[in-house]
C-alpha cells in the first residue's frame, strides 16, 4: 500500500507555512515520489488564480518605501533547504531488541523528528499519539493494524489511532517520523519509550 500526503499537507507545503520538521519530511518524500511535486505546482496554480482574483488595495504613501524596507531587513532565503541528516551520521539510541531510533534536531521546528531503524520481524512498543505524527518509510516496509506499508508511503497518524509496527521483508525498515505532541503508551514502557525519546 503506498499512502501519500493529504491535500491539507501540501496546500501548507506550497504555501510555505509547515513546520521546518514536516517541510522537510514532504520533501524527502517527493525526491521518492516526483509526482508529488506536479500535485504542490496545482496548488501554487490554485493560490496564484486566488490571488489575481482579489480586487487590489489602495496604496498610501509611502508603502512602496515601507514595502522595500521590510525586505532589505529579512534575512537572506537559503539557496538550498537543508535536508536530513545521512542515516549512518546519526547518533543512534538503542530502544529495545533489534530497534534503533535517532533524534533529529531541525533549525526553528516546534515538532519533533525522529529516525527509526526496526529490524526484520521486530515490533515497536504499540502506541497512540497525543497528538499528530507523519511517518515516510525511506527502507523496507512495516505491517500494523491498519495495512502494510512500503518504502516511499507516507503515513500520517492522530489520536485515533492505536497501533504495533511490525518490520516485514528482509531488511531493516528505515523511517523518518515528525511529532505534534508525544507517542502515549501504557505502563512501564510507555515511561520508558518517553525517557528514549527525550
Amino acid at each position: 500500500m503506498i499512502t501519500l500526503p493529504s491535500d491539507e499537507i501540501l496546500l501548507k507545503y506550497a504555501s510555505g507555512v509547515l513546520d521546518p520538521a514536516l517541510r522537510l519530511l514532504v520533501a524527502e518524500h517527493i525526491a521518492l515520489h516526483p509526482e508529488t511535486a506536479e500535485r504542490i505546482a496545482a496548488f501554487s496554480e490554485f493560490g496564484g488564480m486566488l490571488l489575481a482574483a482579489e480586487e487590489p488595495a489602495a496604496l498610501t504613501a509611502g508603502s512602496l518605501d515601507r514595502a522595500l524596507a521590510r525586505i532589505a531587513a529579512a534575512p537572506a532565503a537559503a539557496t538550498t533547504a537543508p535536508g536530513w541528516p545521512a542515516l549512518d551520521a546519526m547518533h543512534w539510541r538503542w530502544a529495545g531488541p533489534g530497534r534503533r531510533i535517532a533524534k533529529v534536531d531541525i533549525d526553528d521546528a516546534t515538532m519533533q523528528a525522529y529516525a527509526l531503524k526496526i529490524a526484520p520481524g521486530k515490533a515497536m512498543l504499540q502506541h497512540s499519539h497525543a497528538e499528530r505524527e507523519w511517518t515516510l518509510i525511506v527502507q523496507g516496509s512495516y505491517c500494523d493494524e491498519n495495512g502494510e506499508y512500503h518504502a516511499g508511503a507516507f503515513i500520517e497518524e492522530d489520536v485515533d489511532t492505536v497501533h504495533t509496527p511490525v518490520a516485514t521483508g528482509d531488511v531493516d525498515c528505515i523511517c523518518l517520523a515528525v511529532l505534534s505532541g508525544p507517542l502515549t503508551a501504557p505502563g512501564l514502557m510507555g515511561h520508558v519509550a518517553q525517557w528514549i525519546m527525550r
